[in-house]
């Protein structure tokens, strides 16, 4: 059962989720409204990440110097800021005793694909040329989890720069018209506390902006996965996004990349975001880390899915047959 917080933030965001649809001004200050709400951990330093305009560095009290976190904020490539993020890139910043990076990025409209991308390749880049990217973790949710994917395949394709480890939580990863009118976008339809089925199109409309949604770099559900390190990709069972991960989580064991799949009943999108406010984020954040150290390690990640469900435990098995076409 979800915590009695969960509860209650569910039940602000359903709320705000019934009001009038929001212009993109409204949306962009709604999400600058939300960042000023998250507090930055105790014991962790937040400063300015230099060479980067905006981006944020978190960091404990003595942070180790051979890993770094590289942290990509979500808001539908068309709002979010750095700040939304410092509650989960501050607590994993203490679990693994190391920093976070949390660039800023271009937004859509204004700034289609591939200036976001292009923006977090930039910033990762800047962390490369103090950690080796051997070291460096990416971490993204919702569209900075589909940005933490397609930048892990650029680095792959570029051959010299993959990152040691993918943390995904409630990604964006297929932006196809068919994909946006199916599947848990109309299952969860009743059921996602904070988006709302609108937002697909209008999200794929103004981030493509009539650049093919085929594009493995723009869709990474539909990418080559081969040769990507591990990766652990979280989603709400209840989720409108929920078919995306599993979509991607199935593909990426067909092309034979360790990946450990977590699907998490009644919980809202993007849920670890809210750190300490949430206890469910906690454990996200919790797992996650063990995660990351186990790969550090050199341990074996062991596939896994995180439900019973037999619904959603017969589209995962429809999700790996499909990708295995």
């Amino acid at each position: 059962m979800p915590s009695k917080t969960h509860e209650w933030l569910s039940g602000l965001v359903t709320a705000g989720r019934a009001a009038t649809r929001p212009t993109l001004a409204q949306e962009r200050e709604n999400a600058v409204r939300f960042a000023a709400t998250i507090p930055v951990p105790d014991g962790v330093v937040e400063d300015a990440f230099p060479g980067l305009t905006g981006a944020l560095l978190f960091s404990p009290p003595e942070p180790r110097e051979d890993l770094v976190i590289l942290h990509i904020h979500g808001g539908g490539f068309r709002t979010g800021t750095a700040a939304q993020a410092r509650a989960a890139a501050g607590l994993l910043a203490l679990r693994l005793n190391t920093r976070t990076v949390v660039p800023e990025y271009r937004l859509a409209p204004e700034h289609p694909f591939p200036a976001g991308l292009d923006d977090c390749e930039h910033a990762y880049e800047a962390v490369r040329a103090t950690y080796p990217a051997a070291r460096i973790v990416v971490v993204g949710e919702s569209a900075g989890a589909g940005l933490a994917a397609s930048l892990s395949l650029r680095r792959r394709d570029a051959g010299d720069g993959a990152p040691m480890a993918g943390v995904l939580w409630s990604g964006v990863f297929d932006l196809r018209v068919e994909n946006l009118a199916s599947g848990s976008w109309a299952a969860n339809a009743a059921t996602d506390a904070m988006i709302t089925p609108w937002l697909g199109p209008q999200m794929a409309a103004d981030y493509l902006a009539g650049h093919s949604p085929e594009d493995p770099q723009a869709c990474p559900a539909l990418a080559d996965l081969t040769g990507l390190p591990p990766l652990m990709i979280l989603a709400s069972g209840s989720e409108l996004l929920r078919d995306d991960s599993i979509a991607l989580a199935a593909r990426a064991a067909v092309c034979g990349v360790e990946t450990v799949l977590e699907l998490w009943p009644h919980m809202h999108h993007a849920w670890p975001v809210f750190g300490s406010l949430l206890p469910e984020a906690i454990e996200a954040l919790d797992r996650t880390a063990e995660f990351i150290r186990r790969v550090d390690a050199g341990r074996c990640v062991d596939g896994s899915a995180l439900t019973d469900d037999p619904a959603i435990l017969a589209l995962m098995e429809t999700s790996q047959e499909q990708a295995e076409v």
